[in-house]
């Protein structure tokens, strides 16, 4: 597999069950084949069910395939390569979820020591993350103290505590206000452009993609409908906006 792609699949697809003793199928994904280039910010765009967030989770270990196959860092995704790959992976969410009662320090002490990093390194890791995000003086503030905003930060230091080689941003900024948004997203900009890792961002906001990503795939019903730059999309699409191009590509 070649190393200048970070993540490739071939045809996957991926089918969930539910209702009375799991008799009811519903297709997640529908043969998927997609290219993501290492070093590269990515966005996947798509409507509510798409299969976005079912993608992310394959991508970043916590998921199998039912079929196809997956390629992170030049390693297929297996039941066995995942516990060797999480260490080289990362993910920070939307909604992030924290012990609420430890300090923001506490916190990324805990996952420091999750990831495997000695206590020596722990402290360095732990100084450097609280300064990259401004949480320096929030230190000994519990998770359930913080306001939005700074829970996103202690999100995305989280996220880059062991240091990944891709780093999956699932709506980074879904419900903040715009002034906090904009600046998540200044500094997601600062982290690729100082670490040069991959990172692919899944967003509901035009702009936020249209400002981060080099490139964009937009699926729907569990199929890859359209991929490329913004203006790429925007040709295929006859569109004037990455919004009208996403309007017109969900019909």
């Amino acid at each position: 597999m070649s190393v200048d792609y970070a993540i490739v699949t071939k045809s996957v697809y991926k089918t969930y069950r539910s209702g009375f003793w799991g008799r009811k199928l519903t297709p997640a994904l529908l043969g998927v084949d997609l290219s993501i280039k290492e070093g590269e910010i990515f966005g996947l765009l798509g409507p509510n069910g798409a299969g976005k967030t079912t993608l992310l989770n394959i991508f970043s270990c916590q998921l199998l395939p039912d079929s196809g196959e997956v390629w992170v860092l030049g390693n297929e995704i297996t039941h066995q390569a995942t516990n060797r790959l999480k260490s080289r992976l990362n993910m920070c969410s939307g909604n992030p979820n924290f012990p609420w009662s430890l300090t923001v320090e506490e916190n990324l002490k805990f996952y420091s020591l999750l990831y495997g990093l000695c206590r020596k390194d722990c402290k360095k890791t732990i100084e450097k993350s609280m300064e990259m995000f401004g949480l320096e003086k929030f230190r000994h503030t519990r998770y359930d103290e913080l306001s939005s905003g700074n829970k996103q930060r202690l999100a995305l230091a989280k996220a880059l505590i062991n240091n990944p080689e891709v780093l999956f941003l699932d709506e980074p900024t879904i419900g903040l206000d715009p002034d906090i948004a904009r600046k998540i997203r200044k500094e997601v900009f600062n982290i690729h452009k100082e670490k040069k890792n991959t990172i692919i961002l899944t967003t509901h906001y035009m702009k936020e993609a249209e400002e981060l990503c080099e490139r964009i795939a937009f699926i729907k019903d569990g199929e890859i409908k359209a991929l490329g730059t913004r203006d790429e999309l925007l040709e295929m699409t006859k569109s004037e906006n990455l919004e009208e191009a996403f309007l017109e590509l969900a019909e």
